[in-house]
Formats: C-alpha cells, structure tokens, sequence
C-alpha cells in the first residue's frame, strides 16, 4: 500500500501571498496528482487543513469520477481540527469529509504538535509527497519535507511564488 500512496500538503492561505493566482496554483496541483496516477498511486491523503490542503482533496474528489480507482484518505490532527475557521472553509471541510473513502483522526482536541505528528503518520505510510512549498517560509512545510527527505520519499515540490 506504502507504494501506491501519495500525500499532498501546503500552507493555510494566511502564509500565502496575497498575490498568489489560486487557479494557477489548482492546476499544477491537479497536473501533478495526474502524474502521480498515471505512475500508478491509488491513495491520496491530505490533513484536510485549511488552504492547499482542502484544494488538493477537492481536485482528488473531482478526478474520481474518471479514475474511480483512486481513494481519498483524510488524516486528521484532531476532531476539533475545523472549529475555529470561517463558514466558507468548515463547509468545504465537512463536504470532503463526508466523501472520503476512509479517515483517520489522530486525537480529540487540538494540542502543541498535533499537525506535526499528523504529517508524520502520512508520511510513514506513503512513497510520495506533493507539497507546495516556496522551499523558503519556516513552519510545517519545512518540518514535513525535512521529514520526508529523511524517509526517502519521491518528493515533487510546487513553489507557490510561481503563480
């Protein structure tokens, strides 16, 4: 399974610039989550957080009706994960998670590192990483590609400053 799963993470939309073309963005997500299926990978997860996260998934839903092979797996840092966000992006969220094929909550509340071990465990159980990453900005991104790297994952990286 290890070897037909792929994970795909980016930055919520306040780490983002304001300048970045979000339909730009959304194709080369969806250009790269081609290529991975046709290499084969059956599994996509994402964290489902808020910003690429969600975007990603909802281009993963969206190619299931061609490729109806493919699963979308979920795993979230917690059950409180959406509590705070606005409505536009709770919505998305719970829309997703109502259509995934298989979700996995890692604890009940929010706690220091969470999102962390969240990317850990999607990590260990996948053989490639999308992430979009300005290979830059300090934070998640950093910590997950670092960790995949060291856990020889296929690494395909999407600047954002691209778009």
């Amino acid at each position: 399974m290890k070897d037909s799963t792929c994970t795909i993470v980016g930055p919520n939309p306040s780490k983002l610039s304001a300048q970045i073309d979000y339909h730009k963005l959304t194709q080369a997500l969806e250009k790269e989550i081609l290529t991975a299926i046709s290499a084969g990978y059956t599994i996509f997860q994402s964290s489902m957080a808020m910003g690429v996260d969600i975007i990603a998934a909802e281009i993963v839903h969206k190619l299931k009706r061609e490729f109806p092979h493919i699963r979308l797996h979920f795993y979230l840092p917690c059950e409180t994960q959406a509590n705070n966000w606005s409505e536009h992006w709770r919505e998305r969220y719970f829309n997703l998670c109502a259509n995934a094929d298989d979700v996995f909550c890692l604890q009940k509340s929010y706690s220091n590192g969470c999102m962390n071990r969240c990317y850990r465990a999607m990590v260990d159980c996948s053989s490639r990483l999308i992430a979009v990453y300005d290979g830059v900005t300090a934070g998640n991104m950093v910590y997950i590609v670092r960790y995949a790297k060291k856990k020889s994952l296929d690494i395909i990286l999407i600047n954002p400053l691209d778009f």
